[in-house]
């Protein structure tokens, strides 16, 4: 009968799988936490904004008072639910708490709602935008690409020790 001899030697086999998996030089992304924290701080002075000035905003963006009270009251839905899920971000990012499932989704409802309030609560703006409407789109669009490279580089995060650094 035929001995049944290996075709690769144990040591040769440990060479070719060496560098599978995750591996100690894996790069870290240096900017990933000032990228968090930059997002984080943005949404947590627009959501302040939407919470204490909804009245204010929503007589900027129309003119008729029940289009006024309607936006008046989504505003501040607005503010509580921007706050509510970057909390829920931050403490996903601050505990390693299903990080990569937390900011896809963030990065999902993110771009859901800019294209919603794009053709709903900026609606009547955009025949005649302000500077101050470019200036708060444009900055949603950053907001939205910095979520894009955090969902993208979220294989290099940096341990759960250097994410306040």
């Amino acid at each position: 009968m035929k001995e049944n001899k290996p075709l690769v030697s144990a040591q040769e086999l440990n060479a070719l799988i060496e560098g599978w998996g995750e591996t100690a030089n894996q790069q870290i992304d240096k900017f990933y936490p000032l990228r968090f924290w930059l997002i984080v701080s943005i949404a947590f002075i627009y959501a302040f904004n939407l919470l204490f000035a909804p009245n204010e905003i929503a007589s900027r963006l129309s003119n008729e008072p029940l289009e006024i009270a309607r936006l008046t009251n989504f505003l501040y839905f607005r503010g509580w639910f921007i706050i509510l899920v970057t909390a829920i971000a931050t403490y996903a990012y601050l505990n390693n708490w299903y990080i990569s499932i937390v900011i896809f989704c963030i990065f999902l409802i993110s771009s859901v709602n800019f294209i919603f309030d794009f053709f709903t609560v900026y609606n009547g703006q955009i025949g005649t935008p302000t500077t101050l409407l470019t200036a708060i789109l444009l900055l949603r669009i950053f907001i939205l690409l910095l979520l894009f490279f955090s969902v993208k580089n979220l294989s290099k995060i940096p341990e759960k020790k250097d994410r306040m650094n």
